[in-house]
């Protein structure tokens, strides 16, 4: 067994993709979001009477029980058993969203350290095939890069988008959520529609969506740049850290060292909160930090602002 741990400094707009073998093609995992890697074993595995499609069974990994999926079977490939030996496959134990997964692949290559900006988003004419996020040109090949985020919620969607409390809808009666402008950076097109209806619902009216960092802190310099401090005090940035052309963590960096930019608040809003990723959060000088799925404690922090 291997551990992966994160490497990267915080704010460099760069990141370490692990590339995964699915039968013969490589796919890439973000490092961010791999814990470990294993070798498979098939008498490990539990399987589950009537599973879903995709889903393998269950495996005792460090004393505590967690899902097995098969990436084969949910990205449609068929997986040619004449090529393939069963003690070569891989098991690649992911942690996001404060749940651990297990993903079985048929190999594993290597890391690669990339930056952002050399992440290329699928063309909206792709954007059904919510599986991948993107892709990126390793040694003269395009490696879609897979949207675990996504995988998951097919599975288990309330590990990745919590509802809003009834009371906490409520409780918006009270208090003056439209005030808030808030910038909403979030690359993933499930996530982001989930958590903008989630918003609206609980009467948060100004809310300007991107799907990278890059455009994200092009609108803030557009229209923040010249705000008076009092002004920037109802503005609020919500940004993902995984993001192609610029990452979370270098987006908050580079507001929070701009003189006139920094007054505005910063939550960073990923599915990669853990001690490691919170002391990066610190390092950029983030306001707060709140993990997927978390959206009650998001308005709970937004709620805040709004005094």
């Amino acid at each position: 067994m291997k551990d992966l741990g994160i490497l990267l400094e915080s704010g460099t707009n760069e990141m370490e993709l692990l590339t995964v073998v699915v039968n013969a093609q490589p796919f890439g995992m973000n490092v961010a979001k791999v814990q470990s890697i294993q070798q498979y074993d098939p008498g490990a595995i539990t399987a589950l009477p009537e599973a879903e499609k995709g889903v393998l069974g269950m495996l005792l990994y460090r004393d505590t029980t967690i899902p097995v999926l098969d990436l084969a079977r949910i990205l449609d490939i068929d997986l040619d058993r004449g090529e393939v030996e069963p003690l070569r496959e891989i098991i690649v134990v992911t942690e996001f969203n404060n749940s651990v997964t297990g993903f079985r692949v048929q190999g594993v290559k290597r890391i690669h350290r990339l930056s952002w900006k050399e992440f290329v988003p699928l063309d909206q004419l792709f954007e059904d095939n919510a599986c991948f996020t993107g892709s990126v040109n390793i040694e003269n090949s395009q490696v879609l890069v897979l949207d675990l985020e996504y995988i998951l919620s097919s599975f288990f969607p309330d590990q990745v988008i919590e509802e809003v409390d009834e009371e906490m809808i409520q409780k918006g009666n009270t208090i003056s959520r439209d005030q808030l402008e808030i910038v909403f950076a979030e690359d993933s097109p499930t996530i982001q529609k989930g958590v903008f209806s989630a918003l609206k619902k609980a009467g948060f009216e100004k809310i300007t969506p991107f799907l990278d960092g890059e455009k994200a802190l092009n609108y803030i310099r557009s229209h923040y740049k010249t705000g008076k401090k009092q002004e920037l005090n109802h503005v609020v940035l919500i940004t993902d850290i995984e993001m192609p052309r610029m990452d979370g963590l270098t987006l908050c960096r580079v507001i929070k060292q701009d003189p006139e930019l920094h007054p505005i608040f910063v939550v960073i809003f990923s599915s990669l909160i853990n001690s490691q990723m919170i002391a990066k959060c610190e390092q950029v000088k983030s306001d707060d930090y709140v993990t997927k799925p978390e959206t009650n404690r998001l308005i709970t922090i937004l709620d805040q602002r709004c005094g």
